[in-house]
């Protein structure tokens, strides 16, 4: 942490605290999503901050991303769900991976917040098991026709903008694979209704429908029958940057607990002077502060062009189950009060369930952690 850094979550903290923090608990309530924030983000340079700025982003780096990705998830997870979905899921892919014309087309309306986008990939059958996704592509000249179905697209019932993986009719694993960039309005292009969630609730998710959709080449991200082997390219950033949102709830959650401890008297003292209550405090606080030490070494092992596959995982694994303990003892300090909506822990746990899910399970992350401790030993 720099000074330029340090002075950016600060000055993304009071923004936060200004324009996000005070709509959470409505926004949650009635899942609509904040767009006038979106917009205000967009406007400070908060949207796409690691985004070229030929292309409207900001021109930071991944740390600066890293800074408001904790702030954000801090006032309102739900709200940096759909940042993220759109600001990184799509545009980081787009900037990766997609020619000069689109780019210019599709980037710049995300970073100026005017609309959300998203990354689809996730289909009925198949989650954890990405490559076995059944939705296809058919070559047709010029042209692709599409079929399939996706589900829990994080933003899908209010984007305007899709990248879609598909997968051609008998390849298999790695192979076949091509993604494609959509726009809501084409015809044999579908969303469903909002999902009804636990928690992230003011973040849109729902379903894709792709019915006998014809589409150009020039709708093609990157390299037809390569999109498997794009997307493990592209996501050591999304990998890396996950684990802020178990951060930044976990923060959250101290935050409040420590203030009611100190309000909180029981017995003729605050609670706070209790030693059990302290060591639910230090627990907390001292997870949240090796999580994010670890998270901001993997952050800086991408720039360095480094492989993280294990780190990733690593921090994943254990930054997810943070924050599920974080949660949890914070609820406990409040008693029966952090059962009430009056206080937003209760939001926060609901919220923190997701993240042994999403991105990833913590039993993939796992299997990814032993798979390459094991190779590692193999080759030594």
């Amino acid at each position: 942490m720099n000074d330029e850094l340090r002075m950016l979550k600060e000055q993304v903290r009071k923004f936060c605290e200004s324009e996000l923090a005070p709509k959470a608990r409505e926004l949650d309530e009635t899942q609509q999503f904040p767009y006038e924030v979106y917009k205000k983000a967009a406007a400070l340079g908060y949207i796409g901050s690691y985004l070229p700025a030929e292309y409207g982003g900001a021109g930071g780096d991944l740390f600066s991303k890293a800074v408001i990705y904790e702030e954000f998830v801090r006032a309102c997870f739900g709200f940096n769900l759909s940042v993220n979905a759109a600001d990184l899921l799509f545009c980081n892919n787009l900037n990766k991976h997609g020619n000069e014309e689109q780019k210019k087309k599709y980037i710049p309306p995300v970073c100026r917040g005017e609309t959300l986008a998203c990354w689809a990939l996730t289909e009925p059958g198949s989650g954890s098991d990405a490559l076995s996704i059944k939705s296809s592509c058919v070559r047709d000249g010029d042209y692709f026709i599409l079929n399939g179905q996706k589900t829990f697209i994080t933003n899908a019932p209010d984007a305007q903008y899709f990248v879609v993986l598909t997968r051609e009719p008998g390849s298999k694993k790695m192979e076949g694979g091509t993604a494609f960039i959509l726009e809501r309005g084409m015809k044999g292009f579908s969303t469903g209704p909002k999902f009804d969630k636990m928690g992230g609730r003011c973040s849109p998710t729902g379903e894709i429908f792709m019915e006998d959709l014809r589409v150009s080449h020039t709708q093609v991200l990157g390299q037809p029958g390569r999109a498997f082997h794009q997307m493990f390219a592209s996501l050591d950033v999304e990998r890396a940057l996950t684990p802020f949102s178990s951060i930044g709830i976990a923060q959250a959650a101290l935050e409040v607990a420590a203030k009611y401890s100190l309000e909180r008297v029981q017995f003729g003292k605050p609670i706070c002077e209790y030693q059990l209550i302290q060591e639910k405090l230090a627990r907390i606080a001292t997870g949240v502060e090796v999580a994010r030490t670890f998270a901001y070494k993997v952050v800086w092992m991408v720039t360095q062009g480094r492989k993280i596959t294990k780190e990733a995982a690593m921090i994943k694994y254990y930054a997810s189950r943070m924050v599920q303990h974080a949660v949890h003892d914070a609820l406990q300090v409040f008693g029966g009060y952090g059962y009430m909506k009056e206080y937003p822990i209760e939001r926060y746990y609901r919220d923190a369930r997701m993240l042994e899910i999403g991105a990833g399970t913590t039993e993939i992350q796992k299997t990814i952690i032993a798979r390459e401790l094991l190779r590692e030993f193999k080759e030594k």
